[in-house]
């Protein structure tokens, strides 16, 4: 399911970019793109539900692994 979520968010994005192919005959069925990413957090929470991981918890402890790294 997460990836399916991912793969709508594709679309959503490629909706909203000039350059990028994109099925013209279902683009009205891609919603937005907050949409979609709000479907992925959805699907992580309900995966860190069911494998009992506090999302928050490990969120927090990544970020300061990461906290010089530059995501661009």
């Amino acid at each position: 399911m997460l990836m399916e979520e991912v793969g709508e968010l594709a679309k959503s994005v490629r909706k909203n970019v000039v350059d990028m192919s994109i099925d013209y005959n279902r683009i009205n069925s891609y919603d937005t793109v907050e949409s979609e990413v709000v479907d992925i957090l959805i699907v992580l929470m309900g995966i860190c539900n069911i494998l009992n991981i506090d999302l928050q918890d490990e969120f927090k402890k990544k970020e300061n692994i990461n906290i010089n790294r530059k995501w661009e």
